[in-house]
């Protein structure tokens, strides 16, 4: 009786393990995205801009202190203080101080003059997060600038010429005067390496994890309209950033659809007072970031192609074994089954 009873049981066991065995198969089965999926090239391309941006940082900070522990966890909020602070935006007082005063000429009218700026702002405290950012803003911006990125001035200058100059030792950063028309031009690495590197390594690193990431996909190239979106969203918080430092920023949702429904000529939803307009900054910098922008699209467009041709050029002259050569034909069935 127990025998008949267990198999009763067995076969009334079968059908239900099948049902469990199926659903899980059609669940894990089941077209999913993955969150690769959902950044896709143009995030990715981003991420390593991020990362090669911060490695840079530490790089040139180590080359400023030394191989430590403060060169390596500092160097975010040292560069995003160095950008941030750039120029007038030291802060803003009604009077200089009397030292400085007294070593102006008297012929000049001076109402204002400059003092430290506060770090305590969200781009300085969160570096590791906004450091790249700030450096994406403002890096190219300072490269193309006549008149303006030089390293720390020795000895004494007019404070009305600090929008020149850096307030910070600057590794790898000089510059030189011509005698005849006497106009300075920096030398030295710095730019390239804080503001070109990261975005050619983000470029080749960017592209290489693409193909082999988005395998399946035709379009592997980065989207313009996502970028163009980055670039004026970055360039709004840096600028806002920047704006608030020097003057006082006061933006009102109601003011601002009072002044475009009423056709007030008072704008109420938008006022700045200060050295530098956010809004300028945003405008040049969008522009000035386009660059980035057409490096990235060009190098997807031609990379994938160009690492094909590469690759049947090194099988054609024998530089691949052929346990690796049938490896990769095997791979490449695959993706384009």
């Amino acid at each position: 009786m127990s025998t008949i009873n267990e198999k009763i049981e067995k076969e009334s066991a079968e059908p239900a393990e099948s049902r469990i065995a199926s659903t899980w198969k059609e669940a894990s089965e089941f077209p999913t995205k993955r969150i690769l999926d959902y950044i896709g090239p143009t995030g990715l391309w981003l991420l390593s801009f991020y990362f090669a941006s911060l490695f840079m940082m530490i790089v040139l900070n180590i080359a400023r202190l030394g191989f430590t522990g403060e060169a390596i966890f500092s160097a975010p909020t040292y560069f995003s203080q160095l950008f941030i602070s750039y120029g007038l935006n030291s802060g803003r007082v009604d009077v200089p101080p009397a030292d400085i005063l007294l070593e102006l000429p008297a012929y000049l009218d001076v109402d204002y003059g400059l003092q430290k700026i506060d770090f305590a702002n969200a781009l300085t405290s969160g570096a590791w997060l906004f450091a790249p950012l700030v450096i994406y803003v403002l890096g190219l911006l300072l490269v193309i600038l006549p008149g303006s990125g030089f390293p720390q001035p020795i000895g004494d200058y007019s404070y009305l010429l600090n929008f020149q100059y850096f307030h910070h030792f600057v590794p790898f950063l000089g510059f030189t005067v011509d005698p005849v028309t006497n106009i300075m031009t920096t030398t030295g690495a710095f730019y390239f390496l804080i503001a070109w590197l990261p975005i050619i390594l983000a470029c080749l690193i960017g592209a290489f994890v693409t193909k082999r990431v988005f395998k399946e996909k035709k379009n592997r190239s980065i989207s313009v309209l996502k970028f163009m979106l980055f670039n004026l969203a970055a360039s709004f918080i840096i600028g806002l950033q920047m704006g608030t430092i020097t003057g006082e920023v006061d933006f009102r949702i109601t003011g601002a659809l009072k002044t475009i429904f009423t056709n007030s000529y008072d704008n109420t939803g938008y006022y700045f007072s200060g050295q530098y307009h956010p809004n300028t900054i945003l405008i040049v910098s969008w522009f000035v970031n386009f660059i980035p922008m057409i490096l990235a699209a060009i190098w997807y467009l031609i990379y994938d192609p160009l690492e094909d041709n590469i690759i049947k050029g090194a099988i054609n002259t024998g530089a691949f074994m052929s346990k690796t050569f049938k490896k990769m034909s095997k791979n490449n069935r695959k993706t384009t089954e």
